[in-house]
């Protein structure tokens, strides 16, 4: 929850304890059959995670039908600028694409510094709700992948390899 810290109030933060996470991950383990992703290493262990799937609440808009989601994408901040966000994200956007999902999304917080990594890997703004935390609302953007949307340039690998 490290990444949502000034974005959301520090009571619902703390409202998410060890058990519920352990709950929540364990939930997502059996439901997720289009991929769990894990970037690890021997020494550092795990260095970050992504989950998809089908579309909780799709976008149907002009450009797409919006069917697969990017659940989850987390890189610890040890390991952020290794390209390993980038491998996560194309992992689950390939993965969702053999599964029969041509365009797939992501919610983010508005104001998360994800935006700017979702758009520089060429993720487009296709639509935004609001989503109530801990009794306050707020509000989240959607990024799009594939459908209809004009090819965005290819993002650059990264330099560094793990």
């Amino acid at each position: 929850m490290q990444a949502y810290v000034g974005l959301l109030p520090p009571e619902v933060l703390a409202a998410q304890s060890y058990d519920v996470r352990l709950a929540h991950w364990k939930k997502t383990l059996v439901h997720t059959p289009q991929g769990i992703f894990l970037a690890e290493d021997d020494k550092l262990g795990p260095m970050g995670f992504a989950s998809s799937g089908l579309a909780r609440d799709p976008i149907r808009i002009e450009t797409g039908n919006f069917r697969g989601e990017v659940y989850a994408l987390y890189v610890r901040p040890v390991c952020q600028g290794l390209g390993l966000g980038q491998q996560l994200l194309e992992s689950c956007i390939a993965n969702l694409g053999r599964a029969g999902y041509s365009a797939v999304m992501l919610w983010v917080l508005v104001g998360n510094p994800a935006c700017k990594f979702y758009e520089r890997m060429g993720g487009q703004p296709i639509g935004d709700r609001l989503e109530t935390f801990g009794g306050k609302e707020f509000r989240e953007i959607a990024y799009g992948w594939g459908g209809k949307l004009p090819k965005p340039p290819t993002p650059e690998r990264a330099k560094k390899s793990v």
